[in-house]
């Protein structure tokens, strides 16, 4: 009995003294070596001079085109021609609403490389439509997108982990950080704030490379409305309320600002809100949307909105 007793305490011991999720996203993690790069999972020397966020792009490749080309990150013919030093996220729903989704996510797999060769950076996160299309939630794909795979059996193969884009696209993160910057998809409330960006970008990975599309539903970080994908309240939520939020997971986060789409702004620029804590990039650039043509860039840690106009 004794005995018994002593195991019972040490193991309660240990346990009770373990360092939190909470206390691990307080530290920073070992990976950054904020002397030379300013990114997370990355600790490779990097000179980073200017970072472009750009939206969702829902399958419509000419709209895509026009806006990285107003950036300056393409030429004519969707080469990479952005100086060395540039990072480019994208964040997310490449497909549905527009029938170009092969030649889209074709693109984005060549531009990281020649970006990469150029001493830049492309970084593709995951947005809900990714998400949805892997469970095969198919109800916004556009006809011209099946047709293009050639026909519903050929798509679904296409997307599973064995398929293209199924298999790069259970490579890539939810969201990720650059230079004091937090972009993701949806927005990231202190909920899940609190399981660090390293931690959210592994448990993606790792539950859509195992588990089945029944499981993937029961995934709360890919289906709950205020999970990092699906939440709004940061374009939506009233000022200052959801400012004292964001506040709160930005300390989480060790970050200064976040970058968003999902929600889209229909008037066709960025938009800024808790004094520019919060950027909603999201500017309808798919013909479903009005082709709109703007971009954020964010150029010695000041947010600059980009246009056509």
């Amino acid at each position: 009995m004794l005995q018994n007793l002593i195991i019972f305490l040490v193991i309660y011991t240990t346990l009770s003294f373990a360092e939190t999720p909470i206390q691990k996203v307080l530290n920073v993690p070992e990976t950054v070596n904020y002397g030379k790069s300013p990114f997370l999972d990355d600790d490779r020397p990097f000179d980073l001079k200017r970072i472009i966020a750009v939206g969702d792009l829902h399958g419509d490749f000419w709209a895509a085109l026009r806006v990285l080309k107003m950036a300056g990150l393409v030429d004519q013919n969707a080469k990479w021609i952005a100086a060395p030093g540039t990072v480019f996220v994208q964040t997310g729903d490449i497909v549905d609403r527009g029938p170009d989704t092969i030649e889209l996510y074709n693109m984005m797999v060549r531009l990281r490389k020649e970006a990469e060769e150029l001493g830049s950076r492309v970084i593709p996160l995951l947005g809900n439509h990714e998400l949805m299309n892997m469970m095969e939630d198919l109800r916004y794909v556009h006809p011209g997108d099946t047709e293009s795979f050639g026909g519903p059996e050929l798509r679904k193969k296409a997307w599973s982990k064995d398929g293209f884009p199924g298999s790069y696209l259970r490579t890539l993160g939810i969201t990720t950080y650059v230079n004091g910057t937090v972009f993701v998809h949806g927005g990231i409330s202190p909920k899940w704030a609190k399981l660090g960006i390293l931690q959210m970008n592994s448990d993606t990975k790792r539950y859509l490379n195992e588990l089945s599309i029944d499981d993937l539903w029961k995934i709360g970080l890919f289906t709950s409305s205020d999970c990092p994908v699906w939440y709004r309240g940061y374009a939506q939520d009233d000022e200052p309320e959801i400012c004292e939020v964001l506040d709160e997971a930005l300390e989480y986060l060790q970050a200064n600002a976040i970058v968003v789409g999902h929600t889209p702004q229909l008037e066709g620029k960025v938009v800024s809100r808790c004094n520019g804590k919060i950027q909603l990039i999201d500017v309808g650039i798919s013909k479903v949307y009005g082709r709109n043509c703007a971009a954020l860039e964010i150029l010695n840690g000041k947010m600059n909105p980009l246009s056509c106009e």
